[in-house]
């Protein structure tokens, strides 16, 4: 789609560098977790060496979810259980293909 200034819009995949890099470390952990709880999360992202509380995930989520890169359910009407969505998937795409081309200049 093009402005009327004549400069395209930013593909969806370019998103992430919006993101922090917190809700960068959410998005990739919902992907490798699709459909797992929150708490889960919190759980996986300690483990790696990060000290993290309840609050700071549940911000991370709420920000990717206004986004719509991932989407909230579950059993009741609390949110729970957090899916990635199809631009939550161009978006982690998006970081890949940047990071691939950062290594090949560093390679180069």
């Amino acid at each position: 789609m093009t402005e009327l200034t004549g400069v395209e819009d930013e593909p969806e995949w370019a998103a992430f560098e919006r993101l922090s890099p917190a809700a960068q470390t959410c998005l990739h952990r919902v992907a490798k977790h699709d459909g797992d709880g929150w708490r889960g999360l919190v759980a996986q992202v300690t483990q790696e060496g990060l000290d993290v509380s309840d609050r700071w995930v549940r911000e991370q989520l709420s920000e990717l979810e206004a986004k719509g890169l991932v989407e909230a359910s579950g059993p009741n009407k609390r949110r729970e259980t957090y899916s990635i969505t199809e631009d939550g998937i161009e978006v982690l795409a998006g970081m890949r293909d940047s990071l691939e081309r950062s290594l090949e200049d560093v390679d180069s």
